[in-house]
């Protein structure tokens, strides 16, 4: 890829998104372990969308991935594809309420759903409640 998809705005705008339509689905985690999770992937990982309002990132992952099936039933994992969910893909220069924590970039745009479910793993708290 040289260039970013032209589903991304260009400037403060958002974009409201059908989960699966332009070729991605999400994974989202409420900002306490979204945060731990994108520590643990370090420069692995894809762009992430951060909402303030929500507390939440959320990442875009590739389609169907068996890598994350597991976590269907898990009560802090969001996990949208083809199935009538929505999303706002924010400007790139938006900096409020919806806004790209980690910008992508044409190499940097989807997280790889096994580097995501490995890293979840690695910080998701063992037993009921926040860490």
């Amino acid at each position: 890829m040289t260039e970013l998809p032209d589903w991304i705005p260009p400037g403060g705008g958002v974009r409201w998104t059908r989960v699966g339509e332009l070729g991605w689905h999400a994974l989202t985690l409420p900002m306490y372990l979204g945060d731990r999770v994108l520590s643990a992937l370090g420069e692995a990982g894809g762009a992430v969308i951060q909402e303030d309002v929500e507390q939440r990132l959320t990442w875009l992952i590739e389609p169907d991935s068996a890598a994350v099936r597991h976590l269907h039933d898990h009560p802090e994992v969001t996990l949208a594809g083809d199935d009538d969910s929505y999303l706002f893909v924010p400007g790139m220069t938006r900096d409020h309420t919806v806004w790209w924590r980690v910008t992508p970039t044409p190499d940097r745009l989807i997280t790889g759903a096994e580097l995501l479910a490995d890293a979840f793993a690695a910080v998701r708290p063992r037993t009921g409640g926040r860490p």
